[in-house]
């Protein structure tokens, strides 16, 4: 009689459920991991915080299991003894970790439970600017200690070998999106916020000094003198208040009637959809999500040259990537692509076709169920020797 293997149980253990891109990166990998026929579950350390919105109804929609280990601050550790019990219950053969506090639960859970294979995820490459940075030591000790580090670029890879993960621990997935998500746009924002006529340049992530906007605020005095009906969107929710030195920026460059922040938008589709070019000055990414999923949308778009944005798009097919922090070189990108429409046709069809053929969430999906399958056979032969 034929008897059916079950089914591999990943829980999944991330810092909150609020819409962010590693715990929206976590909902598609779980909705594409259950076509493979893995169980997974998440845990969250709290469900979200104040101001942004749970990812919980998603999630559960997707199938997928949501456990609130109750953490009521960052700092609280009573959640580790809950972690534990919660291993203990489920018996999952991956934990997978998302994010740094998740990470030293990880390590945490690892002590309990040393036959549990553990996987961490690294969605960044931390330092000088991440609010925790004074324990980086620790945390990049713990790393070392996993079973296997997924890293979301080669950048991040790099990052991490130079601060001394073993090389052999360390693989590359890098995010995937469901690229048909990204077609029809349910609202016209274009009449909605008054800009038929417009060349509208499009932007999206954080207020915060590293994403560069202020670089494309900058740029704009020059794209008005040769594309005088251009218009700059910059979305992106602003949890340190830095939109209002943004806004100071665009008061005395006297930008304010063709350069707007219009906050974080939950329809991220139909605002890509309302863009001509899309445009990205991060000083410094783990991935960059947004460029694939601009990209994605069609639009041809103008983007920092850094690793790992420089792992996304291809100069000159894919997309225009210059020197970042350069307003100049932004503008004469911008202004490129504003007069050559042949061209943004063009990069806007490879840019999807790029996207079609290597950051799809079935890859992720695959991939990543690839790597639990080797790390679980790796462990069960050094178990069996041992």
């Amino acid at each position: 009689m034929h008897i059916r293997e079950r089914s591999m149980k990943v829980l999944h253990l991330i810092n909150t459920l609020s819409a962010g891109g590693a715990e929206l990166h976590l909902l598609t990998l779980c909705r594409h991991l259950r076509s493979h026929g893995v169980e997974p579950a998440v845990a969250c350390l709290r469900e979200h915080v104040a101001g942004s919105r749970s990812l919980r109804q998603d999630f559960e929609r997707a199938g997928v299991r949501v456990i609130d280990l109750g953490a009521a601050g960052r700092y609280e550790a009573r959640f580790f003894g809950r972690i534990g019990r919660l291993v203990a219950a489920e018996r999952p053969d991956i934990l997978h970790t998302h994010l740094p506090r998740a990470d030293v639960a990880g390590a945490f859970v690892r002590l309990m439970h040393p036959s549990v294979v553990w996987v961490c995820s690294v969605h960044a490459i931390y330092s000088v600017d991440w609010s925790a940075r004074w324990s980086l030591p620790l945390v990049r000790m713990l790393w070392r200690r996993a079973n296997g580090v997924l890293c979301i670029s080669h950048a991040v890879r790099d990052w991490l070998i130079r601060h001394g993960l073993p090389s052999e621990r360390a693989t590359v997935i890098h995010y995937g999106i469901e690229t048909e998500t990204l077609c029809g746009a349910q609202n016209n924002l274009r009449e909605t916020w008054q800009l038929d006529g417009k060349f509208i340049i499009g932007s999206i992530g954080r207020l915060e000094p590293r994403k560069g906007h202020q670089v494309l605020i900058q740029a704009m005095p020059e794209i008005l003198r040769q594309i005088p009906n251009a218009q700059l969107l910059i979305a992106g929710h602003d949890p340190w208040g830095y939109g209002a030195e943004l806004r100071r920026l665009i008061e005395a460059s006297n930008l304010g009637d063709c350069v707007r922040l219009v906050g974080f938008q939950s329809d991220v589709v139909s605002f890509l959809d309302a863009l001509d070019v899309f445009a990205f000055a991060t000083h410094s990414e783990g991935f960059g999500q947004v460029l694939v999923e601009a990209m994605a949308a069609g639009k041809p778009a103008v983007a920092s040259r850094v690793a790992p944005l420089t792992e996304i798009a291809r100069h000159g097919e894919s997309a225009l990537l210059v020197e970042p922090g350069q307003p100049a070189a932004f503008a004469g990108a911008l202004v490129r692509l504003a007069r050559e429409p042949r061209e943004r046709q063009r990069m806007a069809r490879r840019a999807r076709e790029r996207v079609q053929r290597y950051f799809t969430a079935e890859r992720m999906a695959a991939e990543t169920l690839s790597l639990y399958q080797d790390l679980c056979a790796r462990t069960a032969k050094f178990t069996a020797s041992a």
